[in-house]
């Protein structure tokens, strides 16, 4: 569910050092090696690895801007197809519990984006804006479980007004490291995006597809001593453009940048997700994280344990969930057309179906080879497997496609490839 100057979530490897600031995502972006003046042999950063980070809470510790060359706008996009096969061959093509990657057995026009964006001005008062457009598989399963406030009757709400909208925002950074930000923003909890060119893999965890995409609403932030950030989020709710109460949910973080090379975040979650708006219907949530990374290795990690008093259910009971997954990625070979490869091992434990609706623990692991063709080209190739532990299945298979349904597999072998061209371009001086 769902950050350069004003904050990152992470760089490819070898992105300016300064820019490795947030834990969420540190491990969110295809590998690349870093462009210097004498090396015209490599290639950059992937095009828009800042525009995949922007707004996240961490602001780039120590970064520094040469004001003479400093463009603040910037155009780009990405379109990503692929093709999937799925050992359990479901009739609907769902890949089931995601929003990513949702459909198997097919090829895919999987997710289309293009923004436009403006960063602050180092060491100025600046405006902050954002706003990117999308479509494709991916688009509709991120915004599927948007409500329709007042039921059958609601109106100017729902999936299908806010599908083709992944970002709209508007800010501003002080010179003291303070900014403020309203609007549809990506959410700095997890690590990864929904723009999956910039993940170290190719599909996303179950954690991740448990936790917000994006979120609605205002952030607050403030940097000192460029380490330390201290974030306030007051959103519509868990994910939702529209809210399904009538009270805001709150979110606080804190990221620490101890080196350029390694950084730690904690985010923290309190607010009414129900009907019942009491204090004792509130949902709590705690985000763990942490990245280290380089040119030529990066490792990540983190820890999500979160609880729901159901109030609308006999007795109240407790609904917990518990995740925690691990990030690696190493350079292989290349400078121009660069082979990267990454693995994920991931638990995540649904004691009693409240993310996914099935008492369950999953377990997953993904590998994943990227091939940086071109400077605009990334292709990729990944096998995922996936395990539930209830013994009625959760995955679809065939057609057991209904989700409380016989027959559901208790695994899946999945294969993707994937090819990505990804674009960007920067433009205006800073006096704009």
């Amino acid at each position: 569910w769902a950050p350069g100057d004003e904050g990152v979530q992470g760089p490819l490897p070898g992105t300016d050092a300064a820019a490795v600031n947030n834990p969420a995502v540190a491990a969110t972006s295809a590998p690349a090696p870093t462009r210097t003046p004498d090396d015209d042999d490599t290639i950059g950063d992937l095009p828009g690895t800042d525009a995949a980070s922007v707004n996240n809470p961490a602001v780039a510790a120590g970064k520094t801007t040469d004001l003479e060359t400093f463009k603040a706008w910037e155009v780009g996009g990405f379109v990503d197809v692929n093709y999937a096969y799925n050992s359990n061959n479901p009739d609907n093509h769902v890949y089931r519990g995601t929003s990513v990657q949702p459909r198997t057995g097919e090829f895919s026009l999987n997710h289309i984006v293009a923004y436009i964006r403006r960063d602050a001005t180092p060491g100025r008062l600046s405006l902050l804006f954002e706003l990117a457009a999308q479509a494709g598989p991916a688009a509709d399963a991120l915004v599927a479980y948007e409500p329709n406030p007042g039921g059958a009757n609601g109106k100017f709400a729902g999936p299908e007004v806010w599908k083709h909208l992944s970002r709209a925002n508007i800010g501003l950074r002080t010179r003291g490291g303070f900014e403020l930000v309203a609007g549809l923003q990506l959410s700095p909890v997890g690590i990864g995006i929904h723009w999956n060119p910039y993940n170290w893999n190719y599909t996303v965890t179950w954690q991740l597809n448990s936790v917000p995409y994006y979120l609605q609403g205002l952030k607050l932030a403030q940097t000192l001593r460029d380490r330390h950030q201290f974030q306030l989020w007051v959103v519509n709710g868990w994910q939702l453009l529209s809210d399904n109460n009538k009270a805001p949910s709150i979110m606080l973080g804190y990221v620490f940048t101890a080196s350029a090379r390694f950084n730690v975040g904690e985010y923290v979650w309190i607010g009414p997700e129900q009907a019942d708006m009491r204090p004792r219907a509130w949902r709590l949530f705690s985000d763990t994280q942490f990245t280290y990374n380089t040119d030529a290795f990066g490792v990540g990690g983190l820890f999500d344990i979160g609880a729901d008093p159901r109030t609308d259910l006999p007795r109240a009971p407790w609904q917990m969930w518990m995740t925690g997954a691990v990030f690696t990625r190493w350079h292989v070979l290349g400078k121009q057309r660069t082979w990267d490869m990454a693995l994920r091992p991931e638990l995540f434990w649904d004691r009693d179906g409240r993310i996914y609706g099935v008492p369950q623990t999953l377990a997953s692991a993904a590998f994943t080879n990227n091939f940086r063709v071109f400077n605009n080209l990334l292709v990729r190739l990944e096998y995922r497997y996936d395990w539930s532990s209830s013994r009625a299945g959760f995955f679809y298979r065939d057609d057991a496609i209904r989700d409380d349904g016989p027959g559901l597999a208790r695994q899946q072998h999945t294969v993707f490839l994937s090819v990505a061209g990804v674009f960007a371009h920067r433009f205006a001086g800073r006096r704009l």
